[in-house]
This record gives C-alpha cells, structure tokens and sequence, in this order.
C-alpha cells in the first residue's frame, strides 16, 4: 500500500462515507459515553499514549499535549472565546459540522504538525525516525482503534519493503486516507471499528406527531412514572438512572453519564414548555404537549446523545455490542417487563448473531422517537403501545 501525503488527496465535500468515519471515530473519543465531545477527550487521546511510553522524552511529550490543545482551541473548536471552549461540548451532529468548516482549512494545513508529529515522535524512542509494530499497535489503541484492523493496516503499508517498521511519511498517509478519502475502497476505512450506518436523527423528516406517535410518548410516560402516580417527577428520572447503574455495577464515569443523562432529559426537555416556563410535575397531557412542542427542535439533535450514553451504559466490556442479559438489564430499569425486553432483543437483532451492535440499538432508538410509521418493528421499544389516555385525562 503506498502512502499518500495528505497533500495529494482532494478537497472533502462530506459526503455520506466520509460523514460515518467521523461519527465512528467520534464514538472512539467518545470513550465515557457521555454523548459529546470536548477539550477534556483530547487530553484523554494524550494521557493514554503517555501512559503507554513512560519513557518518552519531555520535548516529545510536551509536543503532544499542546498539539491535543490545539487541535481543540486552535482548529476543530472555532465558535466563540477561547476562555468560553474550555466547558464547551459537541455533540455527534456539532462535531461533523465543526469538522466540515476546518477539514480542507486549518486541519488539512496543520495535519502534519499536530495530528501526524507528535504521535510519532512519542513512539519513535530511538530516534531513527521508524516506528515498529507494537509502537504502531499503542499509537493505534491510544485512538480507541480497533487492534485486529490495526494489524492489518501495518501489514499492508509494510508489505512492500517488508522491514517491520513504518516511516512517518507512511504513517501520514495512513491517517490522511481516513480523515480526507471519502470513498469506502480505502485500506483503512475499518481502523477504528465498522463505520456506524444508522439513521440520524438529522434525516428524519418533521415529526407531525400523529397517531402513532402520540401513543408512543403515552408508553414512554407510563414507563417513566416509576412511582406510577400519573404525574412524572425528577425523582422518577432519578430512580432510573440509579437502577441502571445498580443493575449493571457501573463504575463512577458511567453511572455519573448515565444521571447527567437523565437530568438533562428532565431539566431541558421534559419539565420545560415552549416558552421556558419550568414545571416540578407534569401529567401525561402535559409530557406529551411538551414533548410535541420540541421534537422537532434541538431535542432531536440531543436524542444520539441519550441513545449513546444508554448504550454505552450496558456495554461494560466494550466490545461494541450488548448481549441480551445487558439489554434485559437496561429495559428493565425502565420497568420494561423481561418477556417484552427478550422479545425486543430479537426484533433489535437483525443479523442473528445473538448480540447488538450499537447501529442496531440506535436504529430502533431513534426510530421510536421521530418515525411514524404505524407497521414499524420498533413501536414497541418500550412495550405495547397506549393509544387512549388515562381516564382522569378523557373527556366525556
């Protein structure tokens, strides 16, 4: 496989497979499974390679965290002052438009400098401007990459001269055919896992909030109504997300996601109206008006958030998928009964293979949410859909 500097490849018009490898890798930097991305995941990118080449010299090391500073302050984050990015997030939809405005600027200019350099120099600890495959392998799994792909890829750029080493100009042209080609024929299109392939909340068209919909929001309130006394509280959410995090021993970081999650959920888009007005309770009348009255707004953007933190949640081993104790744990923390939870699994687990992906439970996710479609597999996410209200609700 030749390399090809960054320099040679054409300007990145985002198209459909260059926007998956970077919702890919955003969940590769994504590694809390928190939903968003921020200065703090690129001082992670760093520690984790730092930490695999103790002996790095201080030069080498310093290089690399200011070029992980910069590659956040001074090229993907570009809105607003620089004091303010310090607690800014991005969530999956921000950061591939972030990346659109800078990949054939800043990122392209400086890719060398603070992507490709201080990776390797970090690596290269003899000098000899040669990584070998285990440097490879950490630089590599430093970026969450997946180890296999990474074998492969090494193998591939070193097949010709056969010296079980890389060059820097070979490790440039690895990095730049995923960032800049946005074909799938590329050799290293799986480095970081399968390219994500689910539906965005973004193609979705305008939810009218029909019928089908309506029913829907009237399951999810009754199974966000823990206490079942017809009116949601913060409480409730609460209690969700303690018994997830109790349900599957979820460390501090995920179990501290999974409640800012759910708060989140409660404070922006639950207990708040159109106008800003916000409510200590809401009734089953009063959830689904609100909920109508945002679907189609930036709840919609925030609902990959959610669904990802979910997911992440349950995937304790982080192997990419869950199995079916794991979901049934998820769903049932949600009071979702372990027959209906078992069912779902199957309809969720579209190539059989006895496990789900994280496109497979996004799929039906965000699926729930925004489609409409009265005959879709998904409508019962949550369990069987409640078309009437309750009776305290109904008119006469």
């Amino acid at each position: 496989m030749e390399p090809k500097p960054v320099a040679d490849f054409p300007a990145v018009t985002g198209a459909q497979p260059w926007i998956r490898k970077v919702r890919t890798l955003f969940r590769r930097l994504d590694s809390q499974g928190r939903g968003s991305l921020g200065v703090d995941n690129f001082l992670d990118l760093a520690s984790r390679l730092l930490s695999s080449f103790p002996k790095a010299e201080n030069f080498y090391s310093d290089e690399l965290v200011q070029g992980m500073i910069h590659l956040w302050y001074g090229i993907i984050c570009q809105e607003g002052e620089e004091h303010q990015r310090t607690r800014l997030k991005m969530n999956e939809s921000q950061f591939i438009e972030a990346m659109l405005k800078c990949i054939n600027k800043k990122f392209k200019e400086e890719f060398v400098q603070f992507v490709i350099s201080p990776f390797f120099d970090v690596a290269d600890a003899n000098r000899d401007g040669f990584i070998e495959q285990p440097e490879f392998n950490l630089i590599m799994a430093a970026w969450r990459a997946d180890p296999k792909e990474s074998e492969l890829v090494f193998r591939l750029l070193d097949i010709k001269e056969n010296k079980k080493h890389l060059s820097k100009i070979q490790f440039e042209g690895l990095m730049a055919e995923y960032f800049f080609d946005e074909t799938l024929k590329g050799k290293t299109i799986k480095v970081w896992g399968p390219l994500i392939n689910y539906k965005r909340p973004e193609d979705y068209p305008d939810c009218e909030c029909g019928p089908t919909w309506e029913g829907k929001m009237r399951t999810m309130f009754r199974r966000l109504d823990i206490s079942q006394s017809g009116k949601l509280r913060c409480h409730d959410f609460l209690q969700i997300a303690r018994s997830l995090a109790q349900r599957n021993h979820l460390d501090k970081a995920k179990s501290d996601a999974v409640m800012r999650t759910m708060l989140e959920i409660w404070v922006h888009y639950i207990s708040v109206d159109k106008d800003g007005h916000h409510f200590t309770e809401l009734t089953e009348k009063g959830f689904i008006h609100n909920l109508r009255s945002m679907i189609n707004g930036q709840f919609r953007h925030a609902l990959d958030q959610f669904g990802w933190t979910f997911f992440k949640a349950v995937e304790v081993e982080g192997r990419g998928f869950i199995s079916v104790a794991e979901y049934r744990n998820l769903q049932e923390a949600w009071h979702v009964g372990r027959a209906e939870a078992e069912g779902m699994f199957k309809v969720l687990d579209t190539d059989k293979d006895g496990k789900i992906s994280s496109d497979e439970y996004l799929s039906a996710w965000v699926e729930y949410f925004l489609g409409e479609d009265s005959s879709s597999p998904y409508k019962t996410f949550f369990g069987p859909i409640i078309s009437k209200p309750p009776a305290s609700e109904r008119q006469d």
